[in-house]
């Protein structure tokens, strides 16, 4: 497998300051030209990345969509370490180059409106409203841009970033459970809002022991994740009852017993907020 590549810190740097005047190139023509440019294509010794496995990724979107992705990923590289998982230079160059075509599908730019002519567009105020329309447009591609072409902080690499989010997702999986990543994965990603509250909190994500337990409680008790409001009640009684607690000393049958009161928690005050409702 080739050597994994990353920018030089002038051509992040470049890039992020002409998003605006790349767009035609995020768009359409891409960066190919630039490969062989001083700086486009540092070589990182120790680690490896397979292309054809990057290629597979699925653009369309939603939970299975999401956890294959992750798995392509995770298993695309050999070396790769959680520090350089955090390198904003390695993420970026994949999304200029190898996963350029899939961050396109994945999140496509719109496109902006053309400029009304004629005496009858300026009379009617029609030319202001598409000039301001084109505008709105504008800005809304470069965020698309900025948000999942680059990495910044912490939030810009584990849940923006068109591809480090994923290795992030198959990572936290990988510590949960290194036999059962998919079953893992599965469970995190089932919801928008379950990944949220689980991989989007860093003293929850890193702290392995502790997901191990949530997820045996999700498997055990599937009403506890079968509605948003019953899972965001269960991690309000977590916050409550886990306050303070060391679940990395205590045995999985401690944890479980204590996620068991927190679901039946949830469970309860989801009854009560139905039957007020």
């Amino acid at each position: 497998m080739p050597k994994l590549k990353y920018f030089a810190e002038s051509i992040l740097a470049d890039l992020k300051a002409n998003v605006p005047s790349n767009l035609e190139q995020y768009r359409s023509s891409g960066f190919d030209n630039h490969a062989d440019l001083n700086g486009w294509s540092m070589e990182l010794s120790s680690v490896e990345v397979d292309p054809e496995q990057l290629g597979k990724l699925d653009p369309s979107g939603g939970s299975a969509a999401e956890v294959s992705n992750s798995l392509i990923v995770f298993g695309a590289f050999s070396g790769m370490t959680p520090a350089l998982a955090t390198e904003e230079r390695v993420w970026a160059r994949l999304t200029h180059f190898e996963c350029l075509e899939y961050a396109r599908k994945r999140w496509p730019l719109k496109d902006e409106p053309k400029e009304s002519g004629g005496l009858l567009g300026g009379l009617t105020g029609a030319k202001q409203k598409a000039a301001e329309l084109r505008k709105k447009v504008h800005h809304q591609n470069i965020g698309q841009i900025e948000t999942h072409y680059f990495s910044r902080g912490r939030t810009g690499y584990r849940d923006d970033h068109a591809v480090s989010r994923l290795w992030w997702n198959a990572f936290i999986a990988w510590r949960v459970d290194p036999l059962d990543q998919e079953s893992v994965l599965k469970e995190l990603l089932r919801t928008a809002d379950i990944r949220s509250n689980l991989v989007e909190r860093p003293m929850l994500s890193n702290r392995a022991s502790l997901l191990r337990g949530i997820i045996r409680t999700m498997r055990t008790y599937p009403d506890v994740c079968g509605a948003e409001a019953t899972f965001r009640e269960f991690m309000k009684a977590l916050n409550l009852r886990g306050s303070g607690v060391l679940f990395e000393s205590l045995t999985d049958q401690d944890t479980d017993q204590i996620l068991r009161k927190c679901r039946d928690d949830a469970i309860r005050q989801a009854e009560a907020s139905t039957r007020a409702a």
